[in-house]
């Protein structure tokens, strides 16, 4: 049998460059966004984040993002 997956949620998750720590690692600060609409295209989910990251004090380190799907036969 083959398994087949329902995608229900998608979060986008923006990370942020704050600076650096006393040991010179890198510090990010993470900001989510739940309830994005599943069928949203990857470049559509990306300029979102530009249009978001261009309102922060901080420079935009990394977009993530993240689905949840149901499993079953």
């Amino acid at each position: 049998m083959m398994a087949n997956g329902v995608l229900y949620s998608s979060t986008l998750k923006l990370s942020f460059d704050t600076g650096m720590n006393e040991k010179g690692e890198a510090v990010l600060k993470r900001k989510s966004y739940a309830n994005i609409k599943t069928q949203s295209a990857a470049d559509e989910l990306f300029s979102a984040a530009k249009l978001i990251a261009s309102l922060q004090v901080y420079p935009l380190q990394e977009v993530v993002r993240e689905d949840a799907a149901s499993l079953h036969e």
